[in-house]
C-alpha cells in the first residue's frame, strides 16, 4: 500500500501484483474512506478498565466502545461533568462522532483542578500536580497535547477515593516553584492561581471571572 504525502496523488504500482495470489496495491490510501472502504478492515476497538493498577480489563464489548469505524482520533475528558472520565472519537472518511459516557459505578470522589500560571504560561503546561489523600500519593502532570489531531478540556481529573477533602495538594509550577494547599474540597472544580495563596472552588461565573 502506497502511503503518497499529497493525499490528491496516486503511485503506480511497483512491480507485478498476483490478484490470484490475493495480493493487491492501493493508489491512494486516503482514497478508501470516500470509496466506503476502511483502513483498518474493519478491526474493532479495544478498552480495557484498569482494575486497581493489578492487571487490565477488557471491556470493549461491555461498554459497546468496540465499534469498526476507522478511528484516529480520541478525547478523554469529563463531557457530562460528572466526574468521571468520557471518551469522544472520532474516524477518518467523515463517519460520525461518536461519545462514550462512563456510567459504571462508583463512590469514589474526584477533584477537577484548572491551573492558572502567571510567572509561567497561561494555561501552566509542564506543571506537577501531586495530591496526598492520607494513604496513597497520586501524580499528574500537565500536557499540551494528548491525543491524535485531539485535544482535551484544559482541566486535570483526578480520583481521589473514598474521602471528603484532600489533605494536601501540591503544586509544582513549570518555574520550579512548589506550593501547597491543605484540606482541598472534591467532587467539585478547584481554581489555582499560580502564586497566589487560596483557591476557588466551583464552575460559576464568579469563579471564573477574572479568567480570559
Amino acid at each position: 500500500m502506497s502511503r503518497p504525502l499529497d493525499r490528491s496523488c496516486t503511485l503506480p504500482e511497483l512491480g507485478p501484483v498476483d490478484r490470484d495470489a490475493g495480493e493487491f496495491w492501493v493508489a491512494n490510501p486516503f482514497h478508501m474512506p470516500q470509496n466506503g472502504q476502511n483502513l483498518s478492515a474493519y478491526e474493532r476497538k479495544r478498552l480495557y478498565l484498569n482494575h486497581r493498577g493489578e492487571d487490565f480489563l477488557d471491556v470493549s464489548f461491555f461498554s459497546k466502545a468496540d465499534i469498526d469505524s476507522d478511528s484516529r482520533s480520541v478525547i478523554a475528558a469529563d463531557f457530562n461533568r460528572d466526574g468521571r472520565i468520557d471518551l469522544m472519537v472520532g474516524s477518518v472518511g467523515g463517519g460520525p462522532v461518536r461519545l462514550f459516557l462512563n456510567e459504571l459505578p462508583g463512590k469514589s470522589s474526584f477533584v477537577r483542578l484548572e491551573l492558572k500560571g502567571k510567572t509561567s504560561n497561561r494555561p501552566a503546561i509542564g506543571s506537577r500536580i501531586v495530591v496526598e489523600t492520607g494513604s496513597t500519593n497520586i501524580t499528574r502532570d500537565v500536557f499540551a497535547a494528548n491525543g491524535c489531531m485531539g485535544q482535551a478540556p484544559p482541566e486535570t481529573l483526578i480520583g481521589v477515593g473514598e474521602i471528603s477533602q484532600i489533605p494536601l495538594l501540591k503544586i509544582r509550577w513549570p518555574t520550579g516553584v512548589w506550593q501547597e494547599f491543605r484540606d482541598v474540597p472534591v467532587n467539585t472544580t478547584v481554581w489555582i492561581d499560580e502564586g497566589e495563596p487560596a483557591f476557588t472552588v466551583g464552575e460559576t461565573a464568579t469563579a471564573r471571572a477574572g479568567r480570559p
